[in-house]
């Protein structure tokens, strides 16, 4: 799992433009951060730990101005405790000054996950108590950062973002984050 972290942040970090170099990349910030999983709704007992953040967001395609110009993103949420669940995700991130350095960026998309989805009353009994079941592979997922922008380039956030199958499979109890992140404008 790991492996596969550290691989997606080379391929990301590789879409960066060299100094000094003509053409714009693709590639607008890199934000890591730590979080902690499970921190409320319904799930909020349950895989209570500690994971780490890493997400990519790309510049808006010009088609995209017709709603609002949001960028895409990519990311992954990894929990520190490997048989939590953990998270890679896609989607849209609209990005809003609040005056001055401060900002606030709200975001919708999909995640694919790695925890329980069909939950059987039986067979699971012992592990209900400490395991998110929820349903589906594939989430919709919700974000929201408030934060300051330190220099030109970087950027502290608060962050919290939520998984959920809107009730689409059963069971859904949800997945919630909540932390502080790091960026790094190219």
């Amino acid at each position: 799992m790991i492996v596969r972290v550290l691989a997606f942040a080379v391929s990301i970090l590789s879409l960066v433009s060299p100094a000094g170099a003509q053409t714009e990349k693709a590639l607008d910030e890199v934000r890591v951060g730590v979080f902690g999983q499970s921190w409320g709704g319904p799930g909020s007992d349950k895989e209570q730990t500690p994971s780490v953040n890493i997400e990519a967001l790309f510049r808006s395609p010009r088609f995209l101005s017709v709603i609002g110009a949001p960028r895409p993103n990519l990311g992954a949420t990894i929990a520190a405790d490997f048989d939590a669940t953990h998270q890679f995700y896609g989607g849209l991130e609209w990005d809003v000054s609040l005056g001055g350095k401060f900002f606030a960026a709200a975001g919708a998309g999909l995640a694919v996950h790695t925890g329980e989805t069909k939950f059987d009353p039986v067979a699971d009994a012992a592990r209900a108590a400490d395991t998110v079941f929820l349903g589906c592979r594939v989430l919709f997922r919700v974000s929201a950062d408030v934060g300051y922008a330190v220099t030109e380039r970087a950027r502290l956030s608060l962050h919290v973002d939520h998984l959920s199958n809107a009730g689409i499979c059963f069971p859904n109890e949800g997945l919630d984050n909540a932390g502080i992140r790091l960026g790094y404008r190219f």
